[in-house]
């Protein structure tokens, strides 16, 4: 699966719009670009489970670590990427684990809320007679916003030679706590 969206995010006091580009190749491969105003890669965070890669181009850095770690670190939230495929197709069947997920469905049957650990989403609109999230609202512990699909592809070409977490020349490794405070300076 293959999409962009606008996601109006809010984190640590700092607020930001941008882009999301995103490529899911089950099972646990997929690459999630964060866009500025003029297209800009932001960050990257390249995914071959159960390792993740968070790229900062401003920076020339990149940080190797733990899937959960690295989304919970540049994204605010430790979400898989079944369950980010789950939220955005609005399929909690089998082989998402619905596991400690509380949804609430529509009267159409489709999961329109949930909640888990200290996150939360809700399908505030959802695309003509179907399942796919087309605008949803979310809240972690340390992150909320908005998020609205504006494109969704599930006819990829060749994803796997994609979605490979390839470090640009130049870039230097650093540690989550160099990581986090690198986001820090760049809020």
């Amino acid at each position: 699966m293959e999409g962009y969206a606008s996601i109006r995010y809010n984190r640590g006091g700092a607020s930001v719009k941008s882009r999301l580009a995103f490529l899911l190749a089950p099972p646990g491969r997929g690459r999630l670009e964060v866009l500025g105003p003029l297209n800009q890669r932001l960050f990257e965070v390249s995914v071959d489970e159960p390792e993740a890669v968070l790229i900062l181009p401003s920076k020339k850095a990149f940080w190797r670590g733990l899937r959960r770690e690295v989304f919970e670190t540049g994204l605010g939230f430790p979400l898989s990427l079944p369950e980010i495929s789950a939220l955005l197709l609005g399929r909690w069947d089998d082989p998402v684990p619905a596991e400690g997920w509380t949804l609430e469905r529509d009267p159409d049957g489709r999961a329109a809320a949930g909640r888990r650990a200290g996150f939360e989403f809700r399908i505030e609109e959802f695309f003509p007679a179907s399942s796919i999230a087309r605008k949803l609202t979310f809240r972690g512990e340390e992150s909320a916003g908005t998020l609205a699909l504006l494109s969704i592809d599930f006819n990829m070409s060749d994803p796997e030679a994609r979605i490979g977490s390839s470090i640009p020349p130049g870039y230097a490794r650093v540690s989550r706590a160099e990581m986090e405070k690198l986001l820090r300076d760049e809020n």
